[in-house]
């Protein structure tokens, strides 16, 4: 199973990088893992020039994201984590996900593998009504555009006081997702 993971949190190490490492910790099937931190890639904003358009599957843009659409357009798991500022994605993954214009802009779509997608959502204020809202809006499309089947949208809330490895509850619904990859597939 190829994996890609994008963190997206400004911070390294902290809760949304240990929610990754420990969903990864669980999956026991054998599996290549491509990881993309946003604070050691180099990915630049989208500038709407609409290149790609007549240059199918070619961005305008000559950066880490050329290797990134390869393996997002192939895996078999993608993973987006990300913290959530003012409801929304921080500014570094947003840039990733809006340079997915150019899959997007694809006429032939076929050669983008069907994949399973889970995303975890990490929010440091107290939960409250659809502090994940803006995040599920925004995937909407990009899951449509990388063809995915979205297996779980985690959600740590409160991390300020409540570190996302001490969430109980949140664990075991990252469990609960890798157990159910973990499981053969009965043909």
């Amino acid at each position: 199973m190829e994996i890609v993971a994008i963190m997206g949190s400004h911070r390294n190490g902290q809760n949304t990088q240990k929610a990754i490492d420990y969903f990864i910790s669980k999956l026991n099937i054998e599996h290549e893992l491509f990881e993309y931190n946003v604070n050691k890639i180099k990915v630049e904003a989208c500038l709407a020039c609409d290149y790609c358009i007549p240059h199918q599957g070619e961005c305008i843009i000559k950066d880490d994201m050329t290797e990134i659409y390869q393996k997002m357009e192939t895996c078999d798991l993608l993973i987006v984590a990300s913290p959530v500022y003012f409801s929304a994605f921080p500014s570094k993954i947003k840039a990733l996900i809006d340079r997915t214009q150019m899959i997007y802009n694809l006429k032939d779509k076929s050669t983008i593998k069907q994949k399973k997608i889970l995303i975890i959502g990490i929010g440091g204020a107290p939960h409250y009504p659809r502090q994940f809202q803006a995040v599920d809006n925004t995937l909407e499309w990009y899951k449509k555009t990388l063809s995915c089947d979205e297996i779980g949208f985690v959600q740590f809330s409160h991390t300020d006081e409540l570190p996302a490895l001490d969430n109980d509850k949140r664990l075991a619904e990252l469990d609960a997702i890798a157990d159910k990859i973990n499981k053969p597939v009965v043909k």
